[in-house]
Parts: C-alpha cells; structure tokens; sequence
C-alpha cells in the first residue's frame, strides 16, 4: 500500500505528462499512450507548438522538440539572436518506434508509423511509414498492411511452437495474445470460453468489438490452429 502511494507520488504517468503539456498549451488529442514516460522526453519550453494527435503511441526514449538551442553557437560567432522554434505536429493514429527523435518543424500526417531509431524532420503525408536518420519513406502504410497479412500466420505458429519448447505444454487461445483473433470463431460463447479480452490500449473497445464479429478468422478453432502448428514447419 505505502509503495503505491510513492508511486502516485513522485512517479509521472502519461496522463500526468499530456496534462501538464495541455495546460500549457498544447493541443493533446483523446487516448494517446507514452509508454514509460520517465524516458520520453517532450519539449515544455514551448507546448503551444505541439499537436498530438488522437490514437498516437509514443514508445521508449522518445523525444519529440520544437526548439533548437544550437543558435547559441551562431551567436557566439556572428554575435545575434537567430530564432529557434517551430510548429511540430503529430497526426492522428501515429505510433513513434522507440528511442526516436522528431526535431522542431516535424509535421506528420495521420496514421504515419515511425521506425525505432529514426531521426525525423520535415512534413510527411498521412498513412506512410518512415524510418531512418533522416527519416525518409520506406512504404505506405497499405504496403506495410499487406506485408504484415502475409507474415503474421507464420509468425503465430513460430510463437506457439516456441512457447511449447520453453514451457512444456501448448499455450492456451489467451496466451497467444494478438494472434488471438486468427483462430477465434467469431461466437460470443467460444469468446469467452478462450477467455478472449478485447480492451486494447489507446483504442476504442467497441470499434474492436464491431470489427472482430465483422471479420472472418484464418483458422476455424484453435483445434484448427494446433493441428496447422503440428503440420507446418518453420521456415
């Protein structure tokens, strides 16, 4: 219990951190995570320059600026003032791979993912995927969907045979976590029979609700699933 309370305390949480960006003047949109805010790093000097949008992720060692303190070497050698600060702006749905940085000016469109490690500057249309120092595009968003479709299937059986090798056993359908969706009937008995949670962080519930019992799964059952893990081969 004591432990707790230092946590709420001296520990800052993300809604801590966009409520005090808010306040002075950002403009924060609903359901935005920063996953361990300790590390993240967002420019207060100016928060009226920054707009996050609804939906964004925003992972470990991030830092996102809308300032440039490099003047102070143009003004030691030219002996003037040079501005530094500009507009950075942040769509909605974006997610921001760990330890990037995103310099003063950066604009992104919406539902825009950022590679781990990128250094980002410039403006970059919506539903594209951008990585690198500097960042540059890599593909569209729709290309980066249907590379992840082709993969994902192999990626589920590789998990559950990996989990079979380290604990002994096949895990069960809740274990699999996002690959849950691939062999879940799409029947609210056998939802929670797998015990099939469908909260998801910085998202909309009922939108994922609505969209599971709209989709087909790839596999019938997790019966189904297993027999597929037990006949195919890792590549």
């Amino acid at each position: 219990m004591i432990k707790q309370i230092i946590r709420k305390l001296f520990i800052e949480t993300s809604d801590d951190k966009l409520q005090k960006l808010s306040k002075g003047g950002a403009k924060v949109g609903k359901k935005i995570i920063i996953y361990d805010p300790k590390s993240v790093v967002i420019d207060n000097s100016r928060p009226w320059l920054l707009s996050i949008g609804s939906y964004t992720k925003i992972t470990h060692g991030v830092i996102i600026l809308t300032h440039d303190y490099s003047l102070s070497v143009l003004r030691r050698v030219y002996g003037e003032w040079i501005g530094e600060g500009a507009e950075t702006v942040i769509g909605e749905n974006c997610f921001i791979g760990v330890n990037s940085v995103l310099l003063m000016g950066t604009q992104l469109g919406n539902n825009v993912i950022v590679g781990a490690g990128s250094v980002v500057h410039g403006k970059f249309p919506d539903n594209v995927v951008i990585a690198g120092n500097p960042a540059k595009i890599i593909c569209t968003l729709e290309e980066h969907y249907n590379n992840r479709k082709k993969k994902t299937t192999h990626e589920a059986i590789m998990c559950a045979k990996k989990y079979h090798e380290r604990f002994g056993r096949w895990p069960k359908p809740s274990e699999m976590n996002g690959f849950k969706f691939l062999f879940t009937p799409r029947e609210k008995e056998v939802v929670n029979e797998y015990g099939i949670k469908f909260e998801c962080n910085g998202d909309e519930t009922d939108e994922v609700i609505e969209q599971f019992y709209n989709s087909k799964p790839v596999w019938e059952n997790y019966e189904a699933f297993l027999k597929a893990v037990g006949q195919k081969e890792e590549d």
